[in-house]
C-alpha cells in the first residue's frame, strides 16, 4: 500500500479518510510547511494543498508571485532531497470586489499565479498539479467549500467536497503509475461522425453546430489535443475509402485526412487492421486505444488482440462518452515534452523514409542517401523530460530494462555520465531517441528507439561513448522484447566474460573498428 504525507495549512484529514481504502495517510502539522519542504519524507507521494492565505491575505497582489518563488525554492530542496512524487494543489479563490472590474483583474492576477505553479512541472521532477481551481468551478464553490469551518476550524471543505477532492488525488496518482498510450486508432460511422457515409451521404453525416453534430465536432477537437501532446491518431473505418476521402474533402471537420498517421479503410476484420498499422509504426500493441461504436467490433477486436485497449462511443449519448474517454488516465500526460509534439510529424517522415528504402539497391546506400547526424550531450537536464520517457518506454532496443523516475535519472546527472542522442536526416527531425548511462566506466543502460533501428546508429554512439568516457564494462540483462539485442555488445567490442542461468551476460570492453563514419557526429549545446 503507497503513502501518501498530506502537507497543508488547512485541515485535511476528511479528503485523507476518503484514500484511506486504497492508501496510507499521514499529515504534517499545519505550521510545518518549510521544515517539511526542507527536510526528508518517507513516503512514495506528497500531497501539498494550500489555502489562498498562503500566498496572500484577502486581495491577491504581487507579493504572491514571490510566495510562489519561494515555494519553487523549497520544492527544490525537497526534491534533491526525496524521491516522493508531489501532488501540489493549485489556488482557488472568490474574490469579494465592489465592481466587475476588480474582479476581472483579482481573477487574471490569479490565473497568472497559477500558470506559474503549472511551470514548476517543466523545473521540478516528478510534480502534478491537483487542479483545485478547476475543480471548483465544476461543482460550485457552495458545494467544494464550507466557508464558516474555513475560519472556524482551519477545515474548508465539505463532506462532498473532500470526497471529489480525493478522487482528484487519486486521478493524479494515477497519471503517474499508468503507461500512457501511444497510438489512438479510432473508428469513422457513429464515432467521428453521426451516421454512416456509404448511406446517409456527405452531406447527410453530423459533424456541425447543431445537435448531435457538435458532439462529434467537440469529440474531433479533442482528438486533436491528443495529437498535440504526442499521441498518434489512425483510422480504421469499414467504407470505400472513395466515400471516406471524400468527406474529408468536401466537408469542413476539425480533423483532416493529414491528421491519421496511417489510415485501413476496407471491409478487413478490424483486428488484422490494427496488428497491420502496430507492424507498420514498430510499436506493441499493448500501446494501442481503439474506439468504436460498435460491439461486435469492439468485442472482435478484443478477442483477436487482448492487449489492445478498447472503449466504446457510444452514439446515443455522445457527450458522455466523451467526458468517459477523455477522463481516461491512460491518454492523460503529466508533462508533454517538444519530443512529444512532434510525434505525428515524426512518423510521417519515418514513412517517406520506407518509401526510399523501397526504391534504394541496398541497405547501405539507402543510409547514405538520408545523409544522417548524430547530436549528442552530456548531463543535459533541459532534456529530463524526454530522457525519462525514453528510459521508461523502450522496451526492445534496451540492454537492461531499468527504469529511473526522473529524480533519479537528475541524481544519475550528478553521480554518473547520462548521455542523451538526437538523430536528425535529410527528411527530418526524429528528435532525442537514445540514452546511454555511464557509471565509473560501466555502461548502466543502453537504449536506442524502435524507429531508428538498423541504420548503424548504435555504432556512432557507441564510437561516442568510447571517446568520451573510460569505457570498462557492460552488461545484458534479458527481458521478454529486448531479445533482438541479445549479441549486440559482441558486435561493438566487448567479449562476454560471464553468464548466468538466467542469460544476464556481463562484458569488459575490448575494442572496436569505427561505425559508420559517414554518419555525422555533432556535440550539442547545452
Amino acid at each position: 500500500m503507497s503513502t501518501i504525507h498530506f502537507l497543508s495549512n488547512m485541515i485535511v484529514q476528511p479528503v485523507g479518510q476518503h484514500l484511506g481504502k486504497f492508501y496510507r495517510c499521514t499529515y504534517a502539522d499545519l505550521d510545518a510547511i518549510v521544515p517539511t519542504l526542507s527536510g526528508r519524507v518517507d513516503a512514495e507521494y506528497l500531497v501539498l494543498l494550500l489555502d489562498p492565505r498562503f500566498f496572500y491575505d484577502f486581495h491577491i497582489d504581487e507579493g504572491a508571485l514571490e510566495r510562489a518563488r519561494m515555494l519553487e525554492g523549497l520544492l527544490q530542496t525537497f526534491r534533491s532531497k526525496n524521491r516522493a512524487k508531489i501532488l501540489l494543489g493549485n489556488v482557488d479563490d472568490d474574490f469579494l470586489t465592489p465592481d466587475t472590474a476588480s474582479r476581472t483583474r483579482s481573477f487574471g492576477k490569479l490565473m497568472e499565479l497559477n500558470a506559474y505553479l503549472e511551470s514548476f512541472k517543466e523545473k521540478i521532477s516528478d510534480i502534478e498539479i491537483v487542479d483545485l481551481f478547476g475543480l471548483a468551478h465544476r461543482m460550485g464553490r457552495e458545494r467544494l467549500y464550507n466557508e464558516k469551518n474555513r475560519y472556524l476550524f482551519q477545515s474548508p471543505f465539505t463532506l462532498e467536497g473532500a470526497k471529489e477532492l480525493a478522487r482528484l488525488i487519486d486521478g493524479a496518482i494515477e497519471r503517474f503509475e499508468v503507461k500512457r498510450k501511444k497510438v489512438i486508432v479510432v473508428d469513422g460511422d457513429n464515432t467521428l461522425w453521426g451516421g454512416i457515409v456509404g448511406e446517409d451521404g456527405i452531406d447527410g453525416v453530423a459533424c456541425d453546430e447543431n445537435y448531435p453534430g457538435i458532439a462529434y465536432k467537440r469529440f474531433q477537437q479533442f482528438l486533436l489535443t491528443l495529437k498535440a501532446s504526442g499521441l498518434v491518431l489512425a483510422l480504421v473505418s469499414k467504407n470505400n475509402e472513395a466515400d471516406v476521402v471524400e468527406l474529408f474533402q468536401k466537408r469542413r471537420m476539425p480533423l483532416r485526412l493529414e491528421d491519421f498517421v496511417t489510415t485501413r479503410i476496407n471491409w478487413n476484420p478490424k483486428s488484422q487492421n490494427i496488428a497491420e498499422i502496430a507492424e507498420e509504426l514498430n510499436l506493441g500493441l499493448e500501446s494501442f486505444l481503439f474506439i468504436d461504436d460498435n460491439l461486435f467490433e469492439i468485442g472482435e477486436v478484443r478477442k483477436a488482440l487482448p492487449m489492445v485497449d478498447t472503449r466504446r462511443f457510444d452514439p446515443d449519448d455522445p457527450l458522455s462518452s466523451i467526458e468517459v474517454i477523455a477522463s481516461d488516465p491512460s491518454l492523460q500526460a503529466i508533462l508533454v515534452t517538444e519530443e512529444d509534439r512532434r510525434k505525428s510529424e515524426q512518423y510521417a517522415s519515418e514513412r517517406a523514409r520506407g518509401e526510399i528504402l523501397k526504391s534504394a539497391p541496398d541497405l547501405e546506400s539507402f543510409i547514405k542517401s538520408l545523409h544522417i547526424r548524430i547530436i549528442w550531450w552530456r548531463n543535459n537536464r533541459s532534456q529530463l523530460g524526454r530522457i525519462t520517457q525514453l528510459i521508461n518506454k523502450t522496451n526492445q532496443f534496451n540492454l537492461t530494462t531499468r527504469r529511473y523516475t526522473q529524480a533519479e535519472v537528475e541524481a544519475l546527472m550528478e553521480t554518473a555520465e547520462v548521455f542523451s542522442f538526437k538523430v536528425e536526416d535529410d527528411l527530418g527531425d526524429m528528435g532525442i531517441v537514445g540514452v546511454v548511462i555511464v557509471k565509473a566506466g560501466h555502461i548502466d543502460t543502453f537504449l536506442l528507439s524502435c524507429r531508428v533501428l538498423g541504420r548503424g546508429i548504435e555504432d556512432r554512439i557507441m564510437d561516442i561513448v568510447v571517446r568520451e568516457t573510460d569505457l570498462k564494462s557492460a552488461e545484458y540483462i534479458p527481458s521478454s522484447k529486448n531479445m533482438q539485442v541479445e549479441d549486440l555488445y559482441e558486435k561493438l567490442g566487448f567479449e562476454v566474460e560471464d553468464r548466468n542461468d538466467e542469460g544476464v551476460k556481463r562484458y569488459r570492453y575490448v575494442g572496436k573498428t569505427p561505425g559508420r563514419e559517414y554518419i555525422t557526429i555533432q556535440r550539442g549545446e547545452s
